[in-house]
């Protein structure tokens, strides 16, 4: 599936909520007990808040105007009798105080609660999408941006507590505070109950309305604010060359222009939206003023209280209060789904490389490989890998050579599975790659490669990358054996030494000998170098070209060069050019008959022609 495809998709909402939510509810059960403890924090807040609005219709009506409280009150309270106006009042205050603090703390122990289940889900769910991504085979994120998947990460993951946890404590939390301040308004006031429930229509009306015009919006901005992120990302890890160019103030405009028009997309988005929600609360407070004027026309009836009239107004806030928040809690769920889209068609990408049912594992891999009618094509219709076929006998050292554009990459890449031939296939000591599991693969390749990778941390976690668990002996051993130990330990901390972003505080040498270290380490007995020199200096080279000797032996090593100098024990010669196997051989064999390996072999040892000014006819 392409970018473009899944990027429709998403816009499309092709999910729906049912499936949705199906998918996602299992990350709810582990949480199950504060769930339920919520829930019951949820049901004391409701309670506490239909009892609040009573002190005041017992400050008016009892302490201001005088009226008799209830005889069961007097009975309980007899402080409160005939008379006592002064104490009513302090009454109704301390108890308006006393409501007012019961709720604030079990508000502050729901938002705790709350917030714990939210931060834990949603952390579940992005470990789980962020491993998911890790997992998806080189074939998507060749054609998707690191930026839309970072995005997807940090931004869209976010839904989730928001639509199974979120949404469900408000509606219930509405709902029963609706229910329950109805009841207590029909039987104040039947007439002013009906006109409160006028604004429902309009207010459930609205919630379709949104989904219909906002959801494939949303999706829009969320996907144009994607590729303002993608822009800093890609400047940032190719820093040095932005700035050999001097390009900064063109990645500026670029970041300015992307972010701009994303940036007035959000604006445009959230300016209907308040528009939308500007509508809805002037039908709300249209049908507030409507409530007032008959409530008003009914006191001066003497059909109701002043008193009553204050507890009626406040429970009318409290219809138009969860009315709204339903309406809200809808139009967040149409958003929520909108993110939901956007991850789940990732984690709904099935990786490419993955094992097969009965995949079988290896005991001892003695490293035998072999091509047979290999075709592969990163695109469809674009084959680089054209029918190679060849064998590498188990301890052997196979160097791969060839112009640019050969198709030697593609050959390491197939032989560490980061894809599968279309046509042909690649097998290990005689199994075919895609009948073995995928970790048995992996653990017996050790990668080394033209631009060495090294993970912000120290020199020790880098060495041990490929094993974790290994002892700092072995660790010591491995940089020893890579010609790393002398310059480590002229390093302020040592192993403890931090490398930097990438490397980046130690030479292109150093950050070399440390990825080698980290393949002596792993101890595979399947070696794959990727121009392992390219880009050292003649002296640096030596010693690596020394060390890797030592790093071969007595492992199949495929070795990748444009540099013939670091071949030289090659068993077998591979001759790529144009995705096709020309040649192949021991060097002595290739040298002594015509052909490209040939030809680069004169071109590299003749050195630099001089140079000849053209004389004009």
């Amino acid at each position: 599936m392409g970018t473009s495809n899944r990027r429709s998709d998403a816009v499309s909402g092709r999910y729906s909520q049912a499936r949705i939510y199906r998918r996602l509810l299992p990350y709810l059960r582990p949480y199950r007990v504060s769930v339920i403890v919520v829930v019951v924090v949820l049901l004391a807040q409701v309670a506490l808040g239909l009892l609040e609005p009573w002190w005041m219709q017992i400050l008016v009506d009892n302490g201001l105007l005088g009226k008799p409280l209830p005889n069961w009150v007097r009975q309980a309270l007899p402080p409160l009798g005939a008379g006592r106006s002064r104490a009513i009042v302090v009454f109704a205050v301390l108890l308006g105080i006393t409501l007012w603090i019961a709720s604030r703390l079990l508000e502050i122990a729901g938002d705790y609660l709350k917030s714990r289940v939210n931060a834990r889900l949603t952390l579940a769910f992005q470990a789980d999408l962020f491993n998911h991504l890790q997992r998806l085979s080189f074939s998507y994120h060749d054609r998707t941006s690191v930026g839309d998947s970072l995005y997807r990460l940090n931004n869209d993951a976010g839904f989730i507590s928001t639509l199974l946890w979120g949404n469900f404590r408000h509606l219930l939390s509405s709902g029963l505070t609706l229910i329950g301040v109805l009841w207590v308004v029909v039987h104040l006031d039947g007439q002013l109950a009906l006109l409160a429930l006028l604004a429902a229509p309009f207010l459930y009306a609205s919630v379709g309305f949104y989904g219909r015009h906002f959801k494939a919006r949303s999706l829009r901005v969320k996907s144009m604010e994607s590729a303002s992120q993608t822009i800093p990302q890609e400047v940032f890890s190719c820093l040095r060359v932005v700035k050999a160019f001097g390009q900064e103030e063109r990645e500026e405009r670029r970041f300015r222009d992307q972010s701009w028009g994303a940036l007035l997309a959000r604006l445009r988005l959230s300016l209907q939206q308040s528009l939308f929600s500007s509508g809805l609360g002037l039908v709300t407070k249209l049908n507030r003023s409507l409530i007032l004027l008959v409530g008003g026309f009914h006191v001066l009836e003497g059909h109701l209280t002043v008193g009553m009239l204050i507890v009626i107004l406040d429970y009318v806030g409290r219809i138009h209060q969860p009315l709204q928040e339903i309406g809200e809690t809808f139009t967040d769920i149409q958003l929520s789904l909108a993110s939901a889209d956007r991850v789940l068609d990732v984690l709904d990408v099935e990786p490419e490389i993955r094992d097969r049912p009965g995949a079988k594992t290896l005991g001892a891999v003695r490293g035998g490989f072999a091509f047979e009618n290999v075709c592969f094509a990163y695109r469809p219709g674009h084959t680089v890998l054209h029918d190679v076929s060849f064998q590498a006998c188990p301890g052997e050292v196979v160097a791969i050579v060839g112009p640019t554009g050969g198709g030697k990459s593609t050959l390491a890449n197939l032989i560490a599975r980061f894809y599968d031939p279309e046509q042909g296939r690649v097998t290990l000591d005689g199994q075919d790659l895609r009948d073995l599991t995928v970790g048995t693969l992996r653990e017996n390749i050790a990668l080394v490669l033209q631009d060495p990778i090294l993970f912000h941390g120290s020199v020790r976690d880098n060495i041990a990358y490929g094993r974790p668990g290994a002892s700092m002996g072995e660790v010591v051993a491995a940089a020893k054996a890579a010609h790393a130990h002398g310059f480590i330990t002229t390093l302020p901390d040592g192993y403890a030494s931090q490398v930097g972003e990438r490397g980046g505080r130690l030479s292109g040498g150093e950050r070399q000998r440390i990825a080698i270290a980290r393949a002596f380490l792993k101890a595979a007995p399947v070696l794959i170098l990727d121009e392992p020199t390219s880009s050292v200096d003649a002296g640096t080279e030596l010693l690596i070209v020394e060390t890797l000797n030592r790093l071969m032996a007595n492992r199949t090593t495929f070795i990748i060069a444009h540099r013939l100098s670091t071949i030289r024990r090659a068993d077998q010669v591979l001759v790529m050019d144009e995705g096709r196997l020309v040649q192949r051989g021991t060097q002595a064999e290739l040298l002594s008959r015509e052909g490209l390996f040939a030809k680069l072999h004169a071109i590299q040892t003749a050195g630099p022609r001089p140079y000849q000014a053209e004389v004009p006819a």
